[in-house]
């Protein structure tokens, strides 16, 4: 096995369980890299005018948002041998989370999402929401996690593909964790009826005959299927967990207007409901 290149890796937190578990998640795959976390607080609040010119009321946030941070680290032993940075600024949550990642040059984003189901509760909505903005315009590649899983694995990993070139540029991604991990990828063609006046069934199959070439060739434990689905997402979370998956690649960039009227919608409800986390590339950037 071989280790990830992955130097730095952002993690926000709101202080939710699902949050610090993607710390957790992020400490497991720093212990298999030697990278560092970046454990990072948004707070949206305006700045508060000074009442005095020996008191600030924004310090005096970041002061407590700071010492939860530091109990947090002191508290968790899996976090022991991490090495982990500290950092809270204020402003939109999205547009920060963003902002730092190109700051720090972060390699790889994990997050906690509430997903799309807490529309009664605006936190949970909000939450949901900014993990599909994150992904869709993140820097680096992406993790979101929407459950708490009580073991953290890369066994096995499900790859979704199309006859687009962004399929091709996550393969390379999917063969490094496939690598580090000893894991087997699960490549799922996705097609419907209506698309295959598009979308020619010979063209599908030739990418997944290229993408099986590249995993042999790199001695990668593979499996595929060829699914036509009612609607993507469902045929992707359903083949997950029939093979248990640990973990869902999938690229939110496309190449052209039609995959991308079908696949855009089809990523976002994958990011937010999935149960299994969901490694995002963005092929655009």
């Amino acid at each position: 096995m071989s280790k990830l290149p992955l130097k730095k890796l952002l993690v926000p937190t709101d202080f939710s369980d699902i949050s610090l578990h993607a710390l957790d998640y992020a400490a497991g795959i720093a212990n298999n890299t030697g990278a560092e976390i970046t454990l990072l607080h948004v707070y949206d609040a305006p700045e508060i005018p000074n009442l005095s010119k020996t008191f600030n009321m924004n310090d005096l946030i970041e002061k407590g948002i700071n010492e939860k941070i530091n109990e947090i680290k002191i508290s968790n032993k899996n976090l022991l041998g991490v090495f982990i940075h500290s950092k809270v600024v204020n402003g939109n949550i999205h547009d920060k989370i963003e902002a730092v990642a190109k700051e720090i040059k972060a390699d790889l984003i994990v997050m906690g999402t509430h997903g799309s189901s807490g529309i009664r509760n605006m936190r949970k909505f909000i939450l949901g929401s900014t993990a599909y903005r994150v992904v869709s315009e993140a820097p680096c590649p992406i993790i979101t996690l929407r459950e708490v899983k009580k073991k953290i694995a890369f066994k096995n990993i499900v790859l979704p593909i199309d006859n687009s070139k962004d399929t091709m540029k996550k393969v390379g991604l999917a063969i490094e964790w496939a690598k580090a991990f000893g894991s087997t990828v699960h490549i799922l063609a996705l097609t419907a009826f209506f698309e295959e006046l598009v979308v020619q069934i010979k063209d599908l199959k030739e990418q997944v005959a290229e993408v099986v070439s590249e995993l042999e060739k790199n001695g990668i434990k593979h499996q595929q299927k060829m699914i036509r689905h009612q609607r993507v997402s469902d045929s992707v979370h359903d083949y997950a967990k029939k093979v248990n998956a640990d973990l869902i690649m999938i690229a939110t960039g496309q190449e052209n207007a039609f995959t991308d009227a079908i696949f855009h919608s089809a990523a976002r409800n994958i990011v937010t409901d999935s149960s299994v986390p969901v490694l995002s590339v963005n092929t655009g950037k």
